[in-house]
């Protein structure tokens, strides 16, 4: 297996690991990952390869860093690999970030600096994350989406495929995109919807497959967005209509 043994945790010979950076006991670093300066990896933590976990950053207890994609997990079954050996394409998590306890990130994922994650919190292969974006506990990003930068995403949120959701966006408690219009009764490519620059969605809000939602849109809490909205609206209802404009010295 290529591994050393300390303090009850795995440590790849082909693993590189700052000298000061703190790694808890009953962890697993794997093949092909590099972990930075004044870094701290928590108890039970793994992190498998390829994967840069940059300076500065905090991975809570439990997290798994570098999931397998779906494919590679075939592999590793059919090669009988330990998981540890195993060079997925590459995750990076920028400085300073904060990982909470029981993340689960797979692998061709990139967050920028200073990041934050809630618990429990999963985020899917050919995923990209702006810095200084909070993602709150629970939450799902289901894998190919774009997030820009100064975002915040509250607890319960599900963001699926192909979605895009541009900078400065709040998206409240709960709130749901979706990318499947027929729910699997008739052939439709998935398409998430696209959620332009200053956008504000209401907690239990719910966005249909390819909708766009224009820069500075606010959302009302529980409304479900049928239609496109024009920049600064704010929409309200279900189906969500346009109540106003939003005032000018609103941000």
């Amino acid at each position: 297996m290529n591994l050393e043994r300390n303090n009850n945790s795995f440590l790849h010979q082909k693993a590189i690991v700052h000298e000061n950076a703190y790694i808890d006991s009953y962890t697993a670093i794997g093949k092909g990952v590099k972990i930075e300066s004044d870094v701290y990896i928590s108890k039970g933590a793994k992190i498998y390869g390829n994967a840069l976990i940059q300076a500065g950053t905090y991975i809570g207890e439990n997290c798994i860093i570098g999931h397998p994609q779906r494919g590679d997990l075939s592999k590793i079954t059919k090669e009988k690999k330990e998981i540890t050996d195993y060079e997925s394409p590459l995750i990076t998590i920028g400085r300073d970030c904060t990982i909470r306890a029981c993340t689960i990130i797979y692998s061709e994922v990139n967050i920028g600096e200073k990041c934050q994650t809630g618990h429990n919190v999963m985020i899917r292969e050919k995923t990209s994350i702006g810095g200084n974006t909070l993602i709150g506990t629970n939450t799902v990003i289901d894998g190919n989406v774009i997030i820009g930068e100064d975002v915040s995403i509250q607890t319960g949120v599900y963001i699926p495929l192909h979605s895009r959701i541009g900078n400065n966006v709040f998206m409240g408690p709960f709130s749901k995109l979706t990318n499947d219009k027929y729910m699997m009764r008739k052939e439709f490519p998935l398409k998430g919807p696209d959620i332009e620059d200053n956008v504000s969605l209401g907690a239990n809000s719910v966005i249909l497959p390819g909708i766009t939602i224009k820069r500075g849109t606010i959302v009302g809490a529980g409304s479900v967005v049928t239609k496109n909205t024009d920049e600064n609206d704010i929409v309200v209802g279900n189906p969500a209509k346009l109540l106003k404009k939003k005032p000018e010295d609103w941000t």
